[in-house]
């Protein structure tokens, strides 16, 4: 990748990576720049970038656009007698809503950045659009870890914390049990998401009504005497209901079982997994 100035390349340019972090209501996504600028005897060109546009694109998927990232601070390409490097930084703020619709992009998958930068630029024979494309490719991993250090991981959509009870003996096996399945959504692998969520709501309803079979009667109580529910009867009743939900993931298609879920249905159960240990915990 280079930095051109009418026709001629006066730098190589290198995204040295990308890095997520989190500011107040939102996040920034910070592409780091490593450009070799190339020596001039008698310099006379200059480019001064204001930005670039932002595209990603995953698994197939054509470039959907992200927004404009601006340079960090005053960026200008400057060729000198020796040659040179400079290291700026180019911020993409994303609001929550984008980081969610990146990952139902993503999927599964990588994810590739494409960076549409533009500026101006100065040689011997007057002044110059400045527009190169710069590419960067995130592994899945990797994104999944920088959504983890930026704190985007620990909340689902509508703000539903993620649980970290582990400190209290009761809550360490269903704190680790929904973190697992926090993991597998962030993996793509939904069917195993639903399958965890359910052996959280077990150990969970076990915990909150102290019986074995739990969810059974308070389904029952639906169709027994549905009007004549308390409003505590009709919560344990939602309960029991997700919990229902989830049951074919613990099964065989030949059991009646069901072994793929989709996005949405696996961050259905999540949130609703997730609420329900945060209302257990919070009494």
């Amino acid at each position: 990748m280079s930095l051109t100035i009418n026709s001629r390349i006066i730098a190589d340019a290198r995204i040295q990576g990308a890095t997520l972090r989190r500011v107040l209501g939102a996040y920034e996504l910070v592409f780091g720049l490593d450009l070799t600028v190339y020596p001039e005897e008698k310099p006379t060109r200059c480019a001064s970038i204001i930005g670039a546009r932002v595209s990603v694109k995953c698994g197939g998927t054509g470039p959907q656009q992200l927004g404009f990232a601006r340079p960090e601070g005053p960026f200008e390409v400057r060729p000198y007698p020796d040659q040179s490097r400079i290291t700026p930084a180019l911020i993409l703020p994303l609001q929550p809503g984008q980081l969610t619709a990146i990952e139902k992009l993503r999927g599964a998958s990588d994810l590739d950045f494409e960076l549409l930068a533009t500026g101006l630029a100065t040689d011997g024979h007057g002044e110059h659009q400045v527009e190169d494309t710069w590419r960067t490719h995130v592994p899945r991993s990797d994104w999944v870890k920088k959504l983890r250090e930026a704190g985007a991981r620990d909340i689902l959509l509508l703000e539903v914390p993620l649980p970290l009870g582990k400190q209290l003996r009761q809550w360490a096996e269903i704190a680790t049990e929904i973190e697992k399945a926090h993991a597998h959504f962030g993996n793509g692998d939904y069917s195993a998401c639903v399958a965890t969520c359910r052996t959280v709501l077990e150990e969970l309803g076990q915990q909150k009504f102290k019986k074995k079979e739990w969810a059974g009667p308070l389904l029952a109580r639906l169709t027994a005497d549905r009007n004549g529910m308390t409003k505590a009867e009709r919560e344990a009743a939602l309960w029991g209901a997700l919990r229902h939900y989830t049951h074919q993931a613990h099964h065989a298609r030949s059991e009646g079982g069901v072994t793929v879920y989709s996005r949405s249905e696996a961050q259905l159960v999540l949130i609703l997994t997730a609420s329900f240990v945060a209302r257990a915990q919070g009494g």
